[in-house]
């Protein structure tokens, strides 16, 4: 997708609505906030955690491009988002993962709910060593 195109893509407004406030329209990410998405191995790798990140959360530092994330650069967590609905968790990261140059594939509401399933017990938000560990 285009950068031009990403203004007009359906789940632009949800992406603004729910990650932009911290990562940015552009997905630089915003000081004090949150890491960049654009072009993060985070984004564009592994599915499966990318959805634990967005139902569950991440806390702690985070590696993104090899340059490590803490505070006070960004916020100590980012909060779940698993009040959102799996069709629009699948909306919000298939925008993620094609936006900014990215080719990534895309993420179906079948994949959310099924990390929602798996992961449902959790409280806790993730660590990146915790997500390293999930292919």
């Amino acid at each position: 997708m285009s950068v031009s195109n990403q203004e007009t893509h359906p789940a632009a407004g949800n992406y603004q609505m729910a990650c932009g406030g911290c990562h940015g329209m552009d997905g630089l990410g915003l000081a004090a906030q949150a890491p960049p998405l654009r072009q993060s191995e985070w984004v564009t790798g592994s599915l499966d955690r990318l959805i634990r990140i967005v139902l569950q959360g991440a806390q702690g530092p985070i590696h993104v491009r090899g340059k490590r994330y803490a505070v006070p650069e960004i916020l100590a967590e980012m909060p779940p988002l698993s009040a959102l609905d799996n069709a629009m968790l699948a909306s919000i990261l298939t925008y993620i993962r094609q936006s900014w140059w990215h080719e990534a594939s895309a993420i179906t509401p079948g994949d959310v709910g099924l990390i929602r399933q798996a992961t449902h017990p959790r409280q806790t938000p993730w660590t990146e060593s915790e997500l390293n560990l999930i292919p």
